[in-house]
């Protein structure tokens, strides 16, 4: 029976929480049945600056100092908590394999399986398309300390020495949230005066399963298992066995030094079996509850000859360091467990069950709290456990569900419309599934939902619970009898249902920040710290769409929905929609127009051909931009259905569904595969950098010198979108496995694949990597196989395996290969075909010009309006402010996170919310040439100024993004967005802090 049973594998590490504090309104001046924050009695007034709530809140108090005692002027507001700025990000740490049980007896802590590693990831974020994923800690009531929900996607197993592109020994997904199903005030007895004495004694115990038949759940079937996992697989085969169960507990929370940093755990956990019959997140056995507050529950299974026990928080530890261990140690050593003497296991009758002796539970951090001893007597009554100063009584019913912490919405008053939720609970006694006689389900505030129970006739212990909002709030269903009843924690959202009726042309920025957004930039200011303010129009309007999708209630149990919390309601999320289809349809459609294989020898070679990989990558990612813009957007498109020039088919099939999720048709699929281009980009100067080279920012080529340079006979033009483009695109990405004449990419980079493996000394022998990182917009099998993979390169091993991931994400590997379907080659041939199915021709792209520059230049043509230049001359400026802001991060940070670095991602930020609307701008504006349309232009080769010194090097890009601020606010009225000019201020501002070192380097 689960981790009662056999085999049994333990696990210990530790667990790091990034869990806001803020939230929990000690003082009363959030309510979360509205959303509503309040200041002085009243609701903030949303037009001042949210740093003046921030400011309020942290002058109430009480104020601790960096020791946790009083101090009036102390570094740590309780009204603010300890993580004012947690993001709710939740990861194991060097968790790995302890002991291993295959029978009954002892521990062994020699398997090979000990020492491997376990991991807790987030879900795949399938619009970025993200690795190093982050699970989610959410407190569904944040004034509850026991309404914890953790939202994880994938866990995994690895060697001991793996790196994050090792193969995994074992992988499955999760498909449900686990919440803590037993949590313990008082599991360290020792007291420090400490403020957050309370937090630190504190324990949770949390408990998934994972399905055998998933088609993700995998073992590594390319290399030799371990003994006791293959153990496990044939373990699996039992008919009675539905999969796996993992239960951890978090114990022992570190101090934190200091405000907004995220705080570690020590994590003691097993994994066994799931049978049948048991719940996936709640321990199985028959439940014993402590006479002590101080203890905690215990669960009980009768085997044959022995009884197991499984009480890792039951019993609480003596005494608790002050300081942590070491930088690796996060937590702080623990004293011994308290000693209650020998136990004895009685039934009520008194017959003798069991001993216990004291030092097989004192020796916790050997056996992870779960024991097994010999069975005396088998128990026909209820148990008892006891000694001469603890004692446990067994609770008779179990009535529990596997989803005990839930959000529910308000009941849509005007159109007499309730959302209900049903979830099945299950009745065990005394360990067994059994029909509960008289099941008691009371509501502790039965004004806010109201319940409803229907009985299974065919399963045992079943039953349906319907669960309807009726107003906003939280409170608690109680299940079984009074006294030693479980509850399940619900939440009822905030009725919004009147912001369902307002018409989209209406929700503008300002609208959704009135209404959704101001509170969260209230109560979570991680968001203004590490990514953008919400209180930032111009950050919003650029990243509109991807707050919709990420707010999309449809991915509301994933680990990356925003708000992390689960605080929006169904009506608040769909404004987001309704906000995107706003800044969409800001851009007008134009008016119908009706005019008329290489041998590399040396390291100096391959550098050479790397920055000619460097620049084709960019070439090919920038077409591939130029294409996807040359296509209407979604509400563009609409128009011009309205107009009669499009129909629907048609218009599905260039920008997608109205929906704005994942079907947003050619247009969406060349920006993901020119994302992806971007990401080749790097890994390509990742190479160059492992080398010892500098940064390369690399030139955009067409037309003959690109054939000249690259050797390939395919044309290099940016160009509107069309089947013949489409048709250059296939070529471009055209797997040297099919025949075809000619040189193609993949033979160009089969060349500086054959130069890694036979050229000697091309790294220096300093172990530590070499590049930067990055885990945006890589594909989904990447995740699933190589969770923890960032493009890292740093030896002649990870040099191939990112060339092979470039060429595998390009061609596809295989026509078997399981990339080959997600492959660009594919996408882009899936793309052909359907485009040239249609009946009638389908040409969707705008009338814009081929190869658009401002001056005279060899195959291009020179953009002769003088307004339309004014803005490519902008765009160009743009172009070469985000390289010039590339070329200073590697410059300074060349092994830094590119995904935290302020630089980097300014850079991002300007080519989203600059260069793409810029783009979209200029594609709906004459260029002064009959039956054309202007451009961006191609952009001019860049020799990016880099300043040793990082803060003369923020310095000159702020006066560049001043005077690109300046040049636009002069150009006519109208023709640069309002959250472009403020983009450009933004980044002034930004820089300047930067220069003189008002905020870090990093995010």
């Amino acid at each position: 029976m689960s981790i009662l049973d056999f085999p049994r594998f333990h696990f210990r590490g530790f667990a790091r929480a990034n869990v806001p504090t803020a939230n929990r309104s000690i003082h009363k001046n959030i309510d979360i049945a509205t959303n509503t924050v309040y200041m002085n009695g009243k609701p903030f007034d949303l037009a001042m600056p949210p740093t003046d709530f921030h400011a309020h809140l942290k002058q109430l108090g009480p104020r601790f100092n960096a020791e946790g005692k009083p101090d009036p002027d102390g570094i740590f507001s309780q009204a603010t908590g300890h993580n004012a700025c947690g993001n709710n990000h939740f990861s194991w740490e060097n968790v790995r394999i302890t002991g291993v049980q295959l029978a009954v007896g002892p521990i062994n802590k020699e398997d090979e399986l000990v020492g491997t590693k376990l991991a807790l990831w987030g879900h795949y974020n399938d619009y970025l398309r993200t690795t190093f994923n982050r699970a989610r800690w959410v407190d569904n009531d944040p004034t509850q300390v026991d309404t914890a929900t953790i939202y994880a996607g994938q866990f995994t197993l690895s060697d001991k020495d793996a790196t994050p592109s090792s193969p995994l020994m074992f992988t499955a997904d999760i498909n449900q949230t686990h919440s803590a199903r037993w949590v313990g005030a008082h599991h360290i007895a020792e007291r420090s005066a400490h403020f957050l004495d309370d937090e630190f004694s504190r324990t949770r115990l949390f408990q998934f399963s994972v399905p055998k038949e998933d088609p993700y759940l995998l073992f590594n079937s390319q290399g030799v298992l371990p003994a006791s996992l293959r153990y496990l697989q044939q373990a699996l085969e039992d008919g009675n066995v539905l999969g796996l169960t993992v239960q951890y507990s978090l114990i022992n929370m570190s101090t934190p030094s200091k405000p907004d940093s995220p705080v570690f755990y020590d994590l003691v956990g097993t994994i066994g079996l799931w049978y049948k019959n048991e719940l996936a997140t709640y321990p199985s056995g028959r439940l014993l509850l402590p006479q002590n507050t101080d203890l905690g529950p215990i669960m009980v299974k009768v085997h044959a000859d022995w009884l197991s026990l499984n009480m890792p928080i039951s019993i609480p530890f003596t005494t608790r360091e002050a300081s942590a261990v070491a930088d690796n140690h996060p937590t702080h050593r623990l004293g011994a467990k308290f000693p209650l003497g020998n136990l004895t296991l009685k039934s009520q009758s008194g017959a003798l069950i069991a001993h216990i002796p004291e030092q097989q539970y004192l020796d916790f951090w050997h056996n992870n709290g779960v024991l097994d001893v010999p069975l005396l007597n088998r128990p026909d009554d209820s148990l008892i456990l006891v000694s001469d100063k603890a004692r446990w009584t067994e609770t008779d019913w179990l009535v529990q569900s596997d989803s005990n912490n839930i959000s529910l919405e308000a009941p849509d008053k005007l159109k007499d419309k309730t959302y209900p939720k049903t979830i099945s609970i299950r009745s065990y006694y005394r360990g067994e599934p059994a029909q509960h006689p008289a099941l008691d389900i009371r509501v502790q505030n039965p004004e806010l939902i109201e319940t409803q129970v229907e009985y299974s006739t065919q399963t045992l212990g079943h039953a349906e619970l319907t669960l309807n909002g009726r107003l906003s709030g939280a409170t608690r269903v109680l299940l079984g009898e009074a006294g030693s009843e479980q509850d399940i924690g619900v939440r009822v959202l905030p009725d919004d249902w009147h912001l369902d009726e307002v018409p989209a042309a209406e929700v503008d920025y300002a609208f959704l920040y009135k209404h959704v957004m101001g509170y969260y930039e209230l109560v979570y200011p991680f968001m203004a710290d590490k990514v953008f303010s919400l209180a930032d129009s111009c950050k919003c309007e650029t990243y509109a769409r991807l707050m919709w999708q990420m707010c999309d209630p449809e991915n509301r149990d994933k680990s990356y929905y925003m708000p992390s919390t689960r605080e929006l309601s169904l009506p608040k999320s769909k404004l987001f929609l309704k906000y995107l289809a706003n800044v969409e349809a800001s851009v007008k459609a134009s008016d119908a127009l009706h005019a008329e294989q290489t041998v590399i020898t040396s390291k100096v070679q391959l550098i050479d051909e790397l920055k000619k990989a460097v620049d084709l990558e960019l070439s090919i990612m920038l077409q591939y931009i130029y294409a996807a813009n040359s296509i209407p957007n979604y509400a563009q498109g609409e128009q011009l259905v309205q107009q009669g020039r499009w129909n629907r088919a048609q218009l599905a099939l260039a920008c997608g569904a109205s929906d704005r999720r994942r079907n947003s048709g050619f247009r969406g699929t060349l920006l993901e595969i020119a994302h992806e281009e971007m990401i080749h980009y790097l890994v390509v100067n990742n190479l160059l950098m492992a080398l010892g080279e500098p940064f390369y920012a690399g030139s955009p080529v067409i037309g003959q010198q690109a054939q000249t340079i690259f050797g390939l006979d395919t044309e290099f033009s940016f160009e509107p979108f069309s089947e013949h483009v489409l048709a250059r695109f296939v070529r471009f990405e055209w797997p040297n496995f099919i025949s075809s004449p000619g040189k193609s990419i993949a033979d160009f980079y089969a060349s500086i694949r054959q130069a890694f493996c036979s050229l000697p000394n091309l790294f220096d022998g300093v172990e530590g990597k070499r590049s930067g990182e990055h885990h945006l917009f890589l594909n989904e099998l990447t995740n699933r196989a190589f969770p923890g993979y960032q493009l890292e390169v740093y030896d002649t091993k990870s040099a191939l395996f990112g060339i092979d991931f470039v060429v595998e994400q390009g061609e596809g590997g295989a026509v078997d290969a399981p990339h080959f379907e997600s492959s660009h080659f594919q996408r882009l041939r899936n793309m052909s075909a359907a485009l040239t199915a249609q009946k009638i021709p389908f040409e969707p792209a705008l009338h814009v010009l081929k190869n658009p520059v401002l001056e005279e230049r060899e195959g291009c043509i020179k953009v002769v309006d003088a307004k339309a230049r004014a803005l490519m001359k902008l765009y160009q400026g743009c172009y070469e402010l985000m390289f010039l802001m590339m070329a200073q991060h590697f410059a300074q940070s060349p092994l830094g996170s590119l995904r935290r670095s302020r630089l980097m991602n300014s850079a991002i930020d300007v080519m989203t919310g600059l260069l793409r609307p810029l783009s979209a701008t200029l594609m709906n504006m004459p260029s002064g040439i009959p039956g054309r349309n202007a451009a961006p232009p191609i952009p001019e080769p860049i020799s990016p100024k880099v300043i040793a010194d990082y803060s003369l090097g923020c310095q000159m890009l702020a006066k560049k993004c001043r005077a690109l601020a300046d040049y636009a606010i002069n150009l006519e009225t109208g023709l640069v967005g309002k959250a472009q000019l403020e983009m450009l201020e933004f980044y002034y501002q930004h820089l300047t802090d930067l220069a003189q070192g008002k905020i870090t380097k990093e995010a």
